[in-house]
């Protein structure tokens, strides 16, 4: 038999509603899902026979969209540390022990994320604004070129180019900057959870994510409002709430 977590959960949670919720889960996904405890901390899993037929098992992306979506199902009633889909024992034994070991930090994250909730918010240039230089930016990198670079020369002209790529990559980087830092200062007044990931795509200008507590949505959606109308050039876009995946990040032992 194999067991399958998907969450923990900080016991304290538990009411006369868990079993409708367990019950709930169970008639949704087709499966036998139960709580496993120990001390202030219980684990949400599913069990799963064994199979008779032990062929390498291949993850598909049903698989995975199902344990995400259980996740988040989970998430809707409890704030709930989520695990990583692969977090597979053998025994309840094992469920107790992972919880045993491990109670210290997943109180000290359960205790940080307690009723709260995680979002995404993304800004992007949009295709038409994205890496486009306009007329009075090509006078404006003319004129502040050095005279050097202003002549007639093959070697002019391409260290000109050379320059005027250089200009529009540090005004494209102070642009982001100044953007990112007046989120940041907003995102402050709502909450201390935020992260801006490093820009990997150059279609981005902000790839945030969140914590926030659950009464401060509607901030959160106001402030997303005002940045859509700051920036309609821009693609702004928030997704969630998820489960707090990002800020629920700890080495398991």
């Amino acid at each position: 038999m194999s067991i399958i977590i998907y969450g923990i959960i900080d016991s304290r949670q538990i009411d006369d509603t868990l079993s409708d919720v367990v019950n709930m889960l169970s008639v949704e996904f087709d499966l036998d899902f139960n709580l496993i405890s120990h001390d202030k901390l219980s684990a949400i899993i599913s069990t799963e026979k064994e199979k008779t037929n032990k062929t390498t098992t291949v993850i598909s992306r049903d698989d995975v969209l199902l344990y995400a979506g259980i996740v988040d199902k989970i998430s809707r009633y409890y704030s709930v540390l989520p695990m990583r889909y692969g977090s597979v024992v053998s025994s309840y034994i094992d469920v107790q022990t992972l919880l045993k070991n491990n109670a210290i930090s997943f109180l000290q994250v359960l205790n940080k994320i307690l009723n709260k909730e995680e979002y995404s918010i993304k800004v992007l240039f949009s295709q038409q604004n994205q890496g486009n230089e306009n007329k009075e930016d090509e006078v404006e990198q003319f004129k502040s070129a050095p005279d050097t670079l202003k002549g007639n020369s093959i070697n002019q002209h391409y260290l000109l180019k050379k320059y005027r790529m250089h200009k529009i990559d540090e005004n494209r980087r102070l642009y982001i900057e100044k953007v990112q830092s007046l989120f940041l200062f907003d995102t402050k007044k709502i909450t201390e959870f935020v992260n801006i990931k490093k820009i990997l795509s150059p279609g981005f200008i902000i790839d945030a994510v969140l914590l926030i507590a659950k009464s401060s949505r509607p901030q959160l959606l106001s402030l997303v409002t005002h940045m859509q109308y700051l920036y309609p050039q821009h693609n702004v876009i928030l997704t969630g709430p998820w489960p707090a995946y990002y800020f629920a990040q700890i080495n398991i032992e």
